[in-house]
């Protein structure tokens, strides 16, 4: 799925987000500090007026300028609407729940051990008043990305799925290989040599013991849905059984020979639907480094977010524009 570093993945805000919430946040903020024109948005009956209503939930104004007052930011809408619909669709069982506080004392214990911080100076940083609020927001997260993978799965096309198997999906493959890792010296030398003999008729498991304080040996199993770069899958896929390769295989660990050992007859598509349409999400995310957040403003639309106040409505927008396509 994208890596950022680690202070970006805990708060999920990048810089360009944060100029952009400010902007946008300041329009809102000075919106709701006026206190909304009466002709502009409808009142509850105790008086209270209606910015945005969500299904049959109404977050108010007085709602609004609790969060804008300190945070001037479009992003304390999107939390309040995700909110109402996340918490509604989805409950958090004891072991979601304990694996979120795992996550909030790992962030914590990491941004310690690398920064140097202690858990107030990283909430401050990170922008959270108490633990409590920062383990909120990982909640929150949570179940955006659950959201996210279930409705991109439910909307895989059967089409789709049986492209994606005839074209790409193959049976578990059985190989062994020598890497000699980058940081050895003249590694690519090293590699050469060993490929060089292997082709003049070494055995394989003479070259393994003649170079075993040069190089890492393992037995590798290739799935086509494994977490392994694609150079050492293509290279395992287009060997036979009982072949090695012709050239090196380069990855970011280093140069690879891959034996090829033996595979297996690829599981028919019913029993291996639910990991392609993994496989296929991580296509589409390739394709698309906008798709998560198109899908939470088509979650926001589909359950009806509807903004009452013409203003915050101008800055929800303009926030949109930020993901068209």
């Amino acid at each position: 799925m994208r890596k950022e570093d680690l202070k970006e993945e805990a708060i999920r805000r990048d810089n360009s987000e944060k100029i952009l919430y400010l902007i946008i946040g300041v329009i809102c903020g000075g919106a709701v500090m006026l206190m909304f024109y009466p002709e502009r948005i409808a009142k509850l009956k105790n008086g209270e007026e209606v910015a945005v209503k969500v299904g049959k939930e109404n977050i108010t104004a007085d709602d609004f300028y609790e969060g804008f007052k300190d945070t001037y930011s479009v992003n304390e809408l999107i939390e309040k609407v995700d909110n109402i619909i996340l918490y509604d669709k989805y409950t958090l069982t004891t072991e979601d729940i304990n694996n979120i506080n795992t996550s909030a004392d790992n962030y914590i214990a990491q941004y310690e051990q690398y920064y140097g911080m202690n858990e107030e100076e990283f909430l401050t940083q990170a922008g959270y008043d108490t633990k409590e609020d920062f383990v909120k927001y990982l909640e929150l997260d949570y179940l955006r990305n659950k959201y996210y993978k279930d409705y991109i799965k439910d909307n895989i096309s059967n089409e789709e799925l049986e492209n994606y198997y005839n074209s790409n999906v193959y049976g578990l493959i059985h190989t062994e290989h020598i890497l000699v890792q980058t940081q050895t010296e003249n590694a690519k030398d090293v590699a050469t040599e060993i490929l060089d003999k292997l082709t003049s008729g070494a055995s394989w498991e003479d070259l393994k013991t003649e170079y075993k304080d040069k190089t890492t040996q393992e037995q590798v199993d290739v799935e086509f849905d494994s977490n392994l770069e694609e150079a050492y899958k293509t290279a395992a896929e287009n060997l036979k059984d009982g072949e090695y390769s012709k050239a090196l295989v380069t990855t970011s660990y280093g140069y690879h020979i891959i034996y090829r050992v033996s595979s297996e007859e690829k599981e028919d598509l019913k029993t291996l639907k639910d990991r392609i349409k993994s496989a296929i999400l991580k296509v589409k995310e390739s394709q698309d480094s906008k798709l998560f957040e198109k899908t939470m403003i088509q979650m926001r639309k589909d359950e009806g977010m509807e903004i009452k106040d013409t203003l915050i409505k101008k800055a929800y927008d303009k926030y949109l524009k930020a993901y068209e396509s």
